[in-house]
């Protein structure tokens, strides 16, 4: 073709592209007014409340939280798991071809499918555990997994390092969950649990951090592989926070127990 003819030719392509999004966009503005005229219930009762007062309360719950030291745990564990699995899911397709030159992109793409699938079915198979065993202990073993799966794909020298970061992908359902549910908990003066949820949402900015220090750790190394040791590590805290948690609850319940036989005395 000529120049004039492909210019054409890429708008003509563009406009396919594009004719998705034009009606999304109309599905959305079709929300936006369903939204606008619905009239929902109040969620909570409005209390008047001063400027002052409002900063004074916010600054106690902040010192609240801060003073927590599981809490500042949870917002950490909640930090490094969102950038872990952003990391692991960003870096699999150039892996895939780092490792496999007879494969191309759009090949290599169909392992970020496996991955969501893996993904998905991992999370269906965490909920049935958790009717069963403690949210804590299932997250445990599946961090153990999870540590020693992105170990080998940091050392493996074939293409099934590759399938050890799909399947990883199998033990990331269930974590943002249920670090959310266990770190809201330990905030006992429920006064301070809507902003220790709302600092806990933000925590998602390590979804931006941690792959910006996997692909430096790839630079400075050489090596697209041995930068999978920072996901590794992410997972080993993720792991400890639970651990963490599980021996916090024996030493309560072995209290607890204690106490009901020296009353019972």
């Amino acid at each position: 073709m000529s120049s004039e003819e492909a210019h054409i030719f890429g708008l003509k392509m563009l406009q396919h592209t594009l004719q998705p999004y034009k009606y999304m966009i109309l599905v959305l503005i079709a929300v936006l007014v369903v939204f606008l005229i619905t009239k929902y219930p109040s969620c909570k009762a409005q209390i008047e409340k001063t400027e002052v007062g409002e900063k004074s309360e916010l600054i106690k719950t902040l010192k609240y939280l801060g003073g927590n030291s599981r809490f500042r745990k949870g917002i950490i564990a909640q930090f490094l798991y969102v950038g872990m699995q952003v990391a692991v899911w960003s870096f699999t397709i150039r892996l895939a071809l780092d490792l496999n030159s007879e494969i191309n992109e759009r090949s290599a793409s169909n392992f970020m499918i496996y991955s969501f699938i893996a993904f998905f079915v991992g999370k269906f198979v965490a909920n049935l555990l958790m009717t069963r065993f403690s949210a804590k202990k299932v997250l445990v073993i599946y961090s153990i997994i999870g540590t020693l799966l992105l170990a080998y794909t940091s050392f493996a020298s074939s293409t099934m390092a590759v399938y050890a970061a799909v399947a990883v992908s199998m033990l990331f359902g269930p974590c943002w969950a249920t670090i959310y549910s266990e770190t809201l908990e330990i905030v006992e003066e429920k006064q301070h649990t809507e902003v220790a949820g709302a600092i806990l949402v933000m925590a998602i900015v390590g979804g931006a951090v941690i792959p910006a220090v996997q692909g430096l750790v790839s630079d400075l190394t050489g090596s697209l592989q041995l930068a999978f040791l920072v996901p590794t590590a992410c997972f080993i805290y993720v792991g400890y926070y639970f651990y963490s948690g599980v021996n916090k609850r024996e030493k309560v319940k072995k209290l607890m127990s204690e106490d009901q036989i020296n009353s019972a005395k």
